[in-house]
């Protein structure tokens, strides 16, 4: 991989530029503070991300912008790949978007995490190493910023060594040992499973053979009972034949027994009957009797002597309700003239012409209606003896009418009677036919009733033949019932027990399976235990000794390179960490000079650099090299010792972040950088 330039857009102090990286070494130049660091800030963004806890999203994206981008372009196996990744504000931080990659012209968008994915992948980054906060590879062999590489010295050795491990791939041996003891430990819990599975094997194996025993005990008893069941059987059928027979009888039996009570209740109903008819004929007699002392010889009525009376009846009961009509009229007009009479006598004045009523005039009419009311009285004096005379003749007629009716009445009264005489009669012949035919009828159910108590009599012991054979059936089925639920209780028991034979060959056929396997895991774990762990072991301490031969042979030659004292030698122990001697005397890191320990730290840089990319050689950053201020803290010396360790590396593209001057005349590039009000740009 080798970068050829990086696109910078509102990225902390730079708004929108560009820096080209060309082969060879260089320099990024410039006073501190004027963005140097950040340009590999952005070399580290653009690849892998922002890294929690590392780089965030706030750290990059200049203060007052609301987005924000880094654009790389590089060279990877013979082809040409830019990567883009863009920053946006939101409301609580800043966050990455939708970025890109671009090979051989060919561009495809991609979220952040899918950027990260094809980045590695193109790098050829281990698999096992995609999921971590950040890329230990990259930051081992590509870049590493000067401080962090003084606190991996300075720090833990315990999380040293386990980070060494992890980048040079050794971590998968203690892996492999750790999950061996979590697989022995399951071993051991199956085991201690299989153990109680199979702690009743032996009972279980008795158990069966009990079983096996009382099977054939039941097979003995029940070839002892099968013949006796089969006889058993035999005579209770034969029973059965012959209380179905006997059946017939008693159904023969009962039915004439039926039969029987139907005739007597028929015979008793007939009895009734004649009975009711005797009775029936007697009340006839004793009414036909009555109905002929009370029939009388009365004549018929002339009913046109009768019509004459009515009407004569009707003329004169008409004639005085006109006579009442005259009498009210009478009346009325006698009123009318007493009454005027007596209004002329009190009268002043004529209420019409308002004249006065003299006397004489008065006199005059009185004498007038006087006149009136005398002729009324003589006229209705006529009509009141014309009416008595008519209320006489009325009152005759009508008790003569009413004599008549009543002699009509009575002819038709003793006409009904007659009548009823004759349908007595008629009613008593019917009665007396009636009684002969129910006699007859008595007869017959007699003479039936004879031959069914012959029949009866014939069949009178069915009854008592037929409990007796109800009886010994019912005891005989009642001990074949008791001897087939013998005989189903011990087939049910030998199903049951053959079942259960079957199980427990079963189940005792799995816990020798089980204690076969037993043995397996035993001969398993023994061999973890022993065997697979001391060799992974082995293994480990076989490639950590070569590893640390060439790290330790790597560190010395760089720091020799870098310090010129015969008196200080440095190596490093078992765990990695950097032993220095100085006349004979062990001393610690931190009693070094500042030129010293940045020549330790680089010296370490180096060291790692190169034993990573030789066991990893299929990665593809082993042609890129970025140093951040290697030479912090170093003599005029120091510095031109740099050359030398520039001209060893052999490395296609270093780039180095320093504000030397020196540094700048034996690299082959120098590209200078200056900040201008907030605003970092190339000079």
């Amino acid at each position: 991989m080798l970068i050829k330039k990086i696109k910078l857009e509102n990225i902390r102090s730079y708004l929108n530029e560009e820096v080209n990286f060309p082969k060879g070494s260089l320099v990024l130049s410039g006073n501190i503070g004027s963005g140097k660091s950040t340009i590999l800030l952005a070399v580290d963004f653009v690849l892998f991300g922002l890294t929690r806890g590392i780089l965030s999203g706030n750290a990059l994206l200049r203060n007052g912008t609301e987005k924000g981008s880094v654009e790389l372009h590089f060279d990877l196996d013979g082809k040409s790949i830019i990567v883009r990744r863009n920053l946006k504000r939101s409301k609580e931080s800043v966050v990455q978007d939708t970025g890109y990659i671009s090979i051989d012209n060919v561009q495809r968008n991609l979220s952040a995490v899918e950027l990260k994915q094809v980045i590695l992948d193109l790098l050829n980054y281990p698999k096992e190493l995609l999921t971590k906060s950040k890329s230990l590879i990259y930051r081992y062999t590509v870049y590493t910023p000067q401080e962090e590489m003084k606190h991996i010295l300075m720090g833990d050795k315990e999380i040293r060594i386990d980070t060494l491990r992890k980048v040079f791939g050794i971590d998968k041996y203690k892996r492999i040992i750790e999950n061996s003891q979590i697989f022995i430990s399951k071993l051991k819990e199956k085991r201690k499973e299989y153990t109680g599975r199979i702690e009743d094997l032996e009972r279980k194996k008795e158990e069966k053979e009990k079983k096996l025993k009382r099977i054939k005990e039941i097979e003995v008893t029940y070839s002892e009972i099968f013949p006796i069941l089969s006889k058993m059987k035999r005579d209770v059928s034969n029973k059965e034949l012959e209380f179905e027979n006997i059946q017939e009888d008693v159904k023969k039996f009962t039915e004439i027994n039926k039969e029987t009570e139907f005739l007597e209740q028929q015979i008793g109903e007939k009895l009734k009957r004649i009975e009711n008819d005797e009775r029936l004929i007697d009340e006839t007699n004793e009414t036909i009797s009555k109905l002929k002392s009370e029939i009388k010889s009365i004549s018929e009525i002339d009913m046109e002597k009768i019509r004459i009376l009515q009407e004569d009846v009707s003329g004169l009961e008409k004639r005085e309700r006109e006579i009442m009509v005259k009498l009210s009229e009478f009346n009325s007009k006698m009123g009318d003239s007493r009454k005027l009479m007596n209004d002329v006598y009190n009268l002043e004045n004529c209420p019409t012409c308002k004249q006065i009523v003299d006397e004489n005039h008065k006199k005059g009419i009185r004498e007038m209606e006087t006149a009136k009311i005398k002729q009324l009285e003589e006229s209705s004096e006529i009509y009141r003896k014309d009416q008595e005379g008519i209320i006489t003749k009325l009152t005759n007629f009508k008790q003569e009418l009413e004599l008549y009716r009543q002699r009509q009445n009575d002819y038709q009264i003793n006409k009904l009677k007659l009548n009823n005489l004759n349908d007595k009669k008629g009613i008593l012949n019917s009665l007396m036919d009636a009684k002969k035919n129910v006699d007859r009828e008595i007869m017959h159910l007699n003479l039936r009733k004879l031959d069914i108590e012959k029949k009866l009599n014939e069949l009178k012991d069915v009854e008592e033949t037929f409990f007796k054979i109800k009886k010994e059936l019912s005891e005989m089925q009642e001990n074949l019932k008791q001897l087939e639920i013998r005989e189903a209780t011990l087939l049910r028991e030998k199903k049951d027990l053959e079942e259960n034979v079957e199980n427990l060959i079963t189940e005792i056929l799995n816990k020798i399976k089980i204690k076969d396997s037993i043995s397996e895991l035993i001969k398993v774990q023994e061999w973890l235990d022993g065997s697979f762990n001391n060799l992974m072991l082995t293994m480990e301490k076989q490639i950590m000794l070569r590893v640390h031969n060439d790290f330790n042979g790597l560190f010395k030659k760089w720091f020799d390179i870098l310090v010129e004292n015969e008196s200080l030698n440095v190596s490093l122990d078992l765990e990695f960490t950097p032993k220095i001697e100085q006349a004979g005397y062990d001393i610690d890191y931190i009693h070094l000079s500042g030129g010293e320990k940045t020549a330790a730290a680089l010296a370490y840089r180096l060291a790692l650099n190169q034993v990573i990319n030789n066991l990893m050689s299929e990665i593809k950053t082993r042609d890129l090299l970025i140093l951040d201020e290697p030479t912090d803290g170093f003599s005029d010396e120091q510095l031109d010792r740099m050359k030398i360790v520039l001209d060893e590396l052999n490395i296609k593209q270093v780039i180095i972040v320093s504000h030397e001057s020196k540094i700048e005349s034996f690299v082959d590039n120098v590209i200078k950088l200056e900040k201008k009000e907030h605003v970092s740009r190339v000079v």
